[in-house]
């Protein structure tokens, strides 16, 4: 059975098999200990294909829906972080939208994309908040990406991760969240407590798509973002 890709377990068992449609022989295995669910690198996309299918996303910072969107991680994360501190939006796609909310209300938020603005010397830095906003659900590798992202984050730092979970494996199979071929990871709300727990963070969830950690205080040597 494939490793989990969160924890390495090896006791990953096979959850689901699509039957039919473009992804059709599709697996999906769960794991044990964090309870991710994951699809095999044998199913993922290589990286000119998933692009190709990101070049078609129509994200736009004038949709008005769009923007109503990303409030529902924009709103919580604001309550929490003062006039004046600094960001980073992480996967910010073709139309990035949410670092020029957070911009708007006198929070500063640059961007980093592995396709559209990738700028790896901004992941050297640190902030005062990071957001990953419908992109962890892509990773092939999300404990790396998860390393990255608290690696950005000051101490006492927030971040925010909007994704859908997953809630019950009855009503996997009929789940369209999983039909996207560039979703490959899906958590459940026992994935990011276990994260919490792991790293030693605060957590709040949000229903549906939010959480919300905080990072302890704890002292990292990174260059702080002017």
């Amino acid at each position: 059975m494939p490793e989990c890709p969160l924890c390495a377990d090896s006791a990953t068992a096979l959850l689901y098999t699509q039957q039919r449609g473009p992804l059709a022989q599709r697996e999906y295995y769960l794991c044990p200990t964090c309870a991710l669910i994951h699809v095999p690198a044998t199913f993922q996309l290589d990286s000119e294909n998933e692009k190709r299918i990101y070049d078609l996303h129509r994200n736009n910072p004038n949709d008005v829906h769009y923007r109503q969107f990303l409030k529902r991680l924009f709103d919580p994360m604001c309550d929490r972080l003062p006039i004046g501190t600094c960001g980073l939006d992480f996967g910010s796609g073709p139309g990035p939208t949410l670092s020029l909310m957070f911009d708007e209300v006198g929070r500063p938020c640059t961007t980093y994309d592995i396709y559209y603005e990738h700028k790896p010397e901004r992941l050297k830095r640190t902030y005062d908040f990071v957001t990953c906003t419908e992109v962890i659900e892509h990773v092939a590798a999300p404990l790396h990406v998860f390393h990255q992202l608290l690696d950005c984050l000051q101490p006492g730092g927030y971040l925010g991760i909007m994704t859908q979970r997953w809630t019950s494996v009855d009503r996997f199979a009929g789940w369209g969240y999983r039909n996207d071929p560039t979703h490959i990871a899906f958590f459940h709300e026992s994935t990011f407590q276990y994260l919490a727990t792991k790293f030693a963070l605060e957590l709040t969830i949000y229903p549906r798509d939010v959480v919300i950690f905080r990072k302890s205080q704890v002292a990292i040597g990174k260059e702080r973002i002017a």
